[in-house]
């Protein structure tokens, strides 16, 4: 991913979310993921390229992250995907509401992983399957209460 699509992220920097000012630079990485820890030349400070994104504070590999999203894409369920990849299926869910949260992020994710190609009508009708599903039970749920 290019360095120019990224802004800084202190807000008394004169450069704050200004993308292509060519401010920023790779600082070092870190992590299992070798996450890139990004320094703005103006202010000096660091900041993760995955700050501000739903994949902030994930604890999952890349490739466990693309091979759940792949899972859900080719019609396995929530339990079953989680039984795959030996997680919880909470886990599972959290990635699905990451997508309806910040969709735009994770398809350009997915895409350029190749997992989604024809465009975003797959993720789409994913997740209008999953926030369907999830407003039927809790529609179920306070039925009962």
């Amino acid at each position: 991913m290019n360095l120019d699509t990224f802004p800084c992220q202190n807000p008394s920097c004169p450069d704050f979310n200004k993308t292509g000012a060519g401010n920023i630079n790779l600082y070092t990485r870190y992590g299992r993921k070798q996450v890139r820890l990004l320094i703005c030349k103006t202010c000096g400070r660091t900041f993760s390229e995955l700050k501000g994104t739903p994949f902030w504070d994930s604890r999952l590999d890349w490739d466990t992250i693309e091979k759940i999203y792949r899972s859900l894409l080719k019609g396995s369920g929530i339990r079953a995907t989680a039984r795959e990849f030996n997680l919880s299926k909470n886990t599972v869910k959290r990635y699905l509401r990451l997508a309806n949260k910040d969709y735009q992020t994770v398809l350009n994710f997915l895409q350029e992983r190749g997992v989604v190609s024809n465009g975003d009508s797959q993720l789409r009708e994913l997740l209008n399957q999953f926030t369907s599903r999830r407003q039927a039970s809790d529609r179920a749920s306070m039925a009962a209460v």
